[in-house]
């Protein structure tokens, strides 16, 4: 015996043959393990269990061999006969994996003497079922510690499996606790956060509700703030405009009596003979260069008639006697301010902005507070036409 062959009779592997070392080969495993020595297709063989059965070697007897079953879901059959426990199998056995299901022809290469004229189980089981059992002849039972080597190894292999499922299992269980006292612990933090956060709202709310009965008593004083804020504002504003209507009321008489001054002179102008007019001026002079010459000591110069004149002289086109008369008024009292508002009237009229600005900010500061606001006027109007 040089080889065991393995002739798949049936199902996807019909046709098949798995070869394997006599010598060597102590244990072939059939099943659809992807470690199986006969593997089978898992989504073509459904009937074949993924350790299905074995075949071993008997160790005290190297040509023979056994099947046994691995405790599969559909069975093991020898020669269309199921079997519970290792079984002696021989030299053309046909065994299936379920009912129905691939079955395959053992065979030893080369085949042994003994069986050379029963070729097939069929016939060879019979003969061995009617013919009478001589020693020298008769096939060699399983002996008893072959059967029960088999049947430790068996469930020795079972109890391995076993043992690893148990090992899993308590993997699995060490890990679901871990997982759930990790779960535990969280939804009691969770829980405590809750608790503090709900504490915290009920403080924040005590607090609001202090506030909102407190509102209506900061209301009432803002109310009284505002009040006499308002109150005060009220005053105040009728003080200012009595203040206005007393500065309104003085401007208006003053004007009035500027008004009247201004009538005054035109009359007494009016009423003025040829000889109070000043002398005219030297032929060639021009009206801003001539020389006015002061009064002699015991000549004494009216300046308010003198004004009234040049005021009389400036309304009737004459501009340079007003000019003439005015540069006399200033060298005869230089520190009154209305002979440089008639200088700087003429100096306007005869479009010469800068010197009639020079005058009127001359007159702006000797005149008093009431005749302030026409000078200024007076220099806005130069500045206006300057642009």
């Amino acid at each position: 015996m040089e080889r065991i062959l393995i002739r798949h009779l049936s199902g996807a592997r019909a046709g098949q043959v798995d070869e394997f070392p006599a010598e060597s080969t102590q244990e072939i495993l059939v099943g659809r393990d992807p470690e199986a020595a006969v593997r089978f297709d898992p989504s073509r063989e459904d009937l074949v269990s993924r350790q299905h059965l074995k075949i071993v070697r008997d160790p005290e007897s190297a040509n023979e061999f056994a099947v046994v079953d691995l405790q599969s879901r559909n069975g093991t059959f020898l020669n269309r006969q199921r079997v519970y426990a290792p079984a002696r199998l021989s030299h053309n056995d046909v065994v299936q994996l379920g009912p129905a299901g691939p079955e395959f022809r053992f065979e030893l290469d080369p085949p042994p003497f003994s069986l050379s004229f029963n070729p097939t189980p069929e016939r060879r089981t019979a003969e061995l079922m009617v013919a009478p059992v001589r020693e020298e002849t008769a096939p060699r039972p399983i002996g008893r510690a072959t059967v029960e080597r088999m049947l430790g190894d068996t469930f020795t292999k079972v109890k391995h499996e076993s043992d690893k499922a148990v090992w899993v299992g308590a993997a699995a269980l060490t890990a679901i606790l871990v997982v759930g006292g990790i779960t535990y612990i969280h939804m009691r933090q969770n829980a405590a956060d809750a608790s503090v956060q709900a504490q915290q709202s009920q403080q924040l709310i005590a607090q609001m509700s202090q506030e909102v009965r407190k509102a209506p008593e900061a209301a009432e004083a803002m109310r009284e703030e505002v009040g006499q804020e308002v109150a005060r504002l009220n005053d105040e504003l009728k003080l200012a405009d009595a203040r206005s209507e007393e500065r309104l009321r003085k401007l208006s008489q003053d004007l009035a009596a500027q008004q009247a001054v201004t009538r005054e002179a035109v009359r007494e102008l009016e009423s003025r003979t040829p000889q109070t007019s000043l002398p005219p001026a030297t032929p060639g002079e021009t009206p801003s260069s001539t020389p006015v010459t002061a009064p002699a000591p015991n000549q004494k110069l009216d300046y308010d008639a003198a004004v009234r004149q040049g005021i009389g002289l400036l309304q009737s086109g004459d501009a340079d006697g007003a000019l003439k008369l005015a540069q006399q008024l200033i060298q005869s009292q230089p520190n009154r301010w209305e002979a440089y508002s008639i200088a700087g009237s003429v100096a306007k009229v005869q479009n010469r902005p800068s010197e009639a600005k020079s005058m009127f900010e001359k007159a702006l500061s000797l005149a008093p507070d009431e005749v302030k606001p026409s000078l200024q006027q007076a220099l806005l109007d130069i500045a206006k036409g300057g642009q």
